[in-house]
């Protein structure tokens, strides 16, 4: 075994962890035996193999420090012709700053200069030990900022009574001795220490703890970071569409050619052909109309789906949450259409319909090449997308899935979520944009809380309407248990006058206009008997339909918040409103804005109007962190409207600008409205809360360090408006607080 370990030095091709191996020395031994055969190796040329490739001889100082590393180039190998080189990467440690190829440098890893430190005792010191703790870890997954701190953990410590034990802090002290730190998942962020091989002390080695996720997949962990592959619109055809995109590994894209394409026109697809995912996406960019905004946008695109041959009604569901885009352009997040075919069809032949009609072209100008494979054939779909709108580029995108209802609506299936991934605003970004990692951690013990409040529109066209919500109570209530969501519901009409004059009382109340309360989640038949009658016990039906002022008196009476008066809104409790008509509101009316009655469109002049006469019922929201959903007539128009009511302006605008969500009251069943609003309202209020948009399709969560599958039946899901994770059937106990951690990838230029 010494002739060859001679021989290795003798060529030059050894490392530190050759001559370890062989030798099974410590640090000083290793330097006498190298300074020992300094002679031999001169008299056989010296330097290492790469430096006799580039005919160079490799010398150095031992006195200097030449990698400006803290640490001398004598403590780092330098002698007379030996320039170990721990790593391989053809560099002597004394010229490497990180010698041991991990990702955190010497001087951060040495922790002191002159003796650097060796945690787990095996001879080799932290700098040139890949795993400094041998926890199965390397310390560059460890310390994944390679900043030589543990999170934001930054209160030295001793011992346990150094610590504060009432938030979970632990003393953790290096396994080289000397001070140690303060840790707990609120500080950790999801890093653990590279010289403790159970940094928080719970039990569980580093390598089994949550952070697995953050750490690249392995044969030892094949369930660490989830991979994502990109395509950018430089690799295509169309190479000034400006645009990258994150697709799941397994997708199978291809790229449709455009007959004369103009300058900003695109088209790609990509399909998750799965028989239990089965969505078919598409990204599509054109130059824009002669709209200003990505909601103009999106409205005329659902026009354009309408009107498709093919297509023999579009049902809007959400009609999209407008936003600004991770890159800041205008932007409305998932658009869902539930559309019925002529005849029965797939998802494919469905998406090639609509990738034309975004494009603005005969079906005959776009060729989109065969897929090897043909999915189950339905008459309902569901379509879900992205618009993006670009003005200075004067530039529209699209980008979304198409998916069959039955398997989009089934919780216990993938294709919801894999469809939402592509129009949620998180897959797509501009060309040439890169990516960061992130693990955040989260110590979570509080359920999401809401407290939501009903303005229901009791006019005789709502009658029905009304009904069928009511049927839906009990679907709308186990939904909402489902999630985990703590929750109370009120129940009001629209009449700007209450009950003894008292507005904004909810129904559920006794006689005489007294002692309102929430309904609560155990109470699914008071909620039917309040929609059914959101008057009260002692009115009969409004007709007036002053639902703004009705909203806005219903948060004024519930307010401000205190937990210790049962009427009021709860202090932690996300404040909803949900506005429920099939016409607009009368103060609109009632403000000369728009007197006509029905389907009238307003002019630029009368937008402008709504847009200022929201504004105070908006900052009435805004001022308590509130939010606002509605259900009503969707736009864009159809033709006529639904229970012979009227386009809901001035709800539009109030929406749109608190950015909730809009689905359409022409359902005939309400409840996959219900259900997305719900969602929404489960995210608002979720304590996951993300720092950064993430590409939602690489999202991985464990908690208590078990991973948790992606679920809407059992398990997390993401929600973009609020960049948060839920949770279905899967609640917090406050009484155990749970240590969650999130990994994602996610693009690194984002506003």
């Amino acid at each position: 075994m010494a002739a060859e370990s001679l021989t290795l030095i003798r060529r030059g091709r050894y490392s530190r962890r050759n001559l370890m191996s062989y030798f099974n020395l410590d640090k000083t031994l290793l330097q006498n035996l190298a300074l020992a055969f300094a002679f031999t190796a001169g008299a056989c040329g010296g330097g290492t193999g790469t430096g006799e490739e580039r005919g160079e001889e490799l010398t150095c100082d031992p006195a200097e420090d030449s990698d400006g590393d803290c640490l001398s180039n004598e403590l780092e190998g330098c002698v007379t012709n030996i320039n170990i080189d721990t790593d391989d990467d053809g560099a002597p440690d004394w010229a490497d700053n990180d010698s041991d190829g991990d990702g955190v440098s010497d001087s951060k890893e040495a922790l002191d200069c002159d003796a650097p430190v060796d945690s787990d005792q095996d001879g080799i010191p932290n700098h040139l030990d890949a795993d400094s703790d041998n926890d199965g870890v390397k310390d560059g997954d460890e310390d994944r900022n390679k900043d030589g701190q543990l999170g934001n953990c930054t209160t030295s410590c001793s011992g346990p009574l150094d610590c504060d034990g009432a938030v979970g802090e632990a003393c953790s002290l290096p396994s080289h001795g000397g001070p140690g730190i303060c840790v707990s998942p609120a500080c950790m962020d999801g890093e653990t220490s590279p010289y403790h091989a159970d940094t928080d002390l719970d039990g569980t080695k580093d390598d089994r703890e949550g952070s697995f996720i953050c750490h690249p997949q392995s044969s030892n962990n094949p369930f660490g970071l989830k991979r994502i592959r990109y395509v950018d619109s430089s690799e295509t055809p169309y190479v000034d569409s400006d645009w990258r995109v994150a697709l799941e590994v397994g997708a199978l894209d291809s790229t449709p050619s455009i007959t004369m394409p103009g300058p900003l026109d695109a088209a790609y697809t990509f399909d998750m052909t799965s028989p239990v995912v089965e969505v078919a996406g598409f990204l599509v960019s054109r130059k824009a109309t002669d709209s200003l905004d990505a909601l103009t946008e999106a409205t005329a695109a659902i026009s354009k789906i309408q009107n498709t041959g093919s297509i023999a009604s579009v049902t809007v569901r959400i009609s999209g949450i407008r936003t600004k885009s991770l890159d800041g352009f205008d932007t409305v997040l998932k658009t869902t259409l539930e559309v019925q075919a002529s005849t029965e069809t797939e998802v494919a032949e469905v998406r090639g319909t609509i990738l034309s009609a975004l494009l603005d072209r005969a079906p005959e100008d776009v060729d989109i090449p065969a897929l090897p494979f043909v999915g189950e054939q339905s008459k309902r779909f569901i379509i879900t997308f992205q618009t993006v709108h670009r003005p200075e580029e004067n530039q529209t995108l699209f980008i979304g899935g198409v998916a069959r209802a039955e398997m989009y609506d089934n919780r216990e299936r993938s294709t919801g979520f894999h469809a939402d991934d592509l129009s949620n605003g998180t897959a797509l970004a501009q060309s040439g944009n890169g990516e960061l990692i992130e693990c955040q951690q989260f110590f979570a013990r509080e359920q999401a809380s809401a407290d939501i409040i009903l303005v229901i529109d009791e006019s005789g066209s709502m009658s029905d309407d009304r009904e069928r919500i009511a049927e839906n109570a009990a679907a709308l209530f186990n939904k909402a248990l489902d999630t985990g969501l703590d929750f109370r519901m009120g129940v009001t009409d629209m009449n700007d006058t209450g009950p003894g004059d008292q507005p904004g009382i909810f129904a559920t109340r006794q006689e005489g206009g007294t002692g309102d309360r929430w309904i609560l989640p155990n109470e699914p038949n008071e909620f039917s008997a309040a929609v059914r009658e959101p008057s009260g016990p002692d009115q009969s039906d409004g007709g007036s339909e002053h639902g703004l002022t009705q909203g806005r008196s219903a948060l004024e009476r519930h307010l401000p918040r205190d937990d210790a008066d049962p009427q009021k809104v709860r202090e932690k409790a996300k404040l909803v409103v949900i506005y429920i008509t099939d016409e607009r509101p009368d103060e609109v009316e009632d403000a000369g804005i728009i007197n006509d009655f029905g389907a009238v469109e307003p002019t630029p002049e009368q937008m402008a109007q709504l847009q200022e006469f929201i504004l105070p019922f908006a900052n009435d929201f805004l001022e308590e962190n509130a939010i606002a959903h509605l259900i009503a007539e969707p736009l864009p128009f159809s033709g006529s409207t639904c229970s012979g009511g009227e386009y809901a302006y001035g709800y539009y605008e109030l929406i749109n600008t608190l950015g909730g969500q809009m689905g359409s009251i022409c359902q005939e069943n309400l409840d996959p409205t219900l259900d997305a609003i719900i969602d929404s309202i489960v995210g608002d209020a979720s304590p996951i809360q993300l720092e950064f948009v993430p590409i939602s399709a690489s999202i991985a969560v464990t908690r208590d360090d078990k991973l948790v599958r992606r679920s809407r039946f059992k398990g997390w899901d993401y929600r973009s408006g609020s960049n948060s994770v839920i949770f279905f059937n899967l609640p917090f106990d406050p009484a155990r607080p749970s240590d969650t951690v999130v990994s994602y990838r996610r693009w690194a230029d984002q506003v």
